[in-house]
């Protein structure tokens, strides 16, 4: 956690940036709640940072390539792995410091899949949430890429991913992953 002295004005962009992403530590962040609930001009300045970091959230796709996991890490996003193999029930928390959590649906073979899809649902009850009838996916590794990002919190917190594997002939496989999630922290929502 980095941690700021005193708050100047204007506060910097690269504090609100900090702020923003839950890099301040709590006493500096109180600090920086308490000058902008008092400065118009700093909020202004806040609430822009929080568009263009709210942007760079959604521009990261649901599902990633092998190269698109790459370039995130290369960006020094906080990555945080979560393999999954089908069928196993293990809670996902998405901690405070981590901007992305990567689900890695393993254990379906994707060696000789042409085509693979992906329907997320609600476990309760059955609602799709996303429906992508093409993701990318490694066929060497046969991994499936997901990638969770903080305002997926606005879910519901139990969710099953389908995937499914096309091979040319037409022959389908497929696999379940039951994946509930715990969001802890909301940079957001202070």
């Amino acid at each position: 956690m980095t941690s700021t002295p005193t708050t100047t004005h204007p506060i910097p962009w690269e504090t609100l940036v900090a702020y923003w992403a839950g890099d301040l530590d709590t006493a500096s962040s109180d600090r920086l709640e308490e000058h902008l609930f008092g400065c118009d001009e700093c909020s202004a300045l806040a609430e822009r940072v929080a568009a263009v970091t709210e942007a760079l959230r959604t521009m990261i796709p649901a599902f990633l390539s092998p190269a698109q996991l790459a370039a995130l890490r290369a960006s020094r996003l906080r990555i945080e792995d979560n393999p999954l193999s089908p069928g196993e029930r293990k809670t996902a928390a998405f901690m405070r410091d981590v901007d992305v959590l990567l689900h890695r649906l393993r254990g379906l073979d994707l060696s000789s899949a042409e085509r693979v899809s992906v329907t997320i649902r609600i476990e309760e009850t059955g609602d799709v949430l996303i429906d992508e009838p093409s993701v990318p996916f490694d066929a060497t590794s046969s991994e499936v890429l997901v990638a969770c990002q903080r305002h997926f919190a606005v879910f519901p917190p139990n969710i099953v991913v389908e995937v499914r594997a096309r091979e040319a002939s037409g022959k389908e496989r497929s696999a379940s992953y039951p994946i509930p999630h715990v969001f802890h922290g909301d940079p957001g929502g202070r």
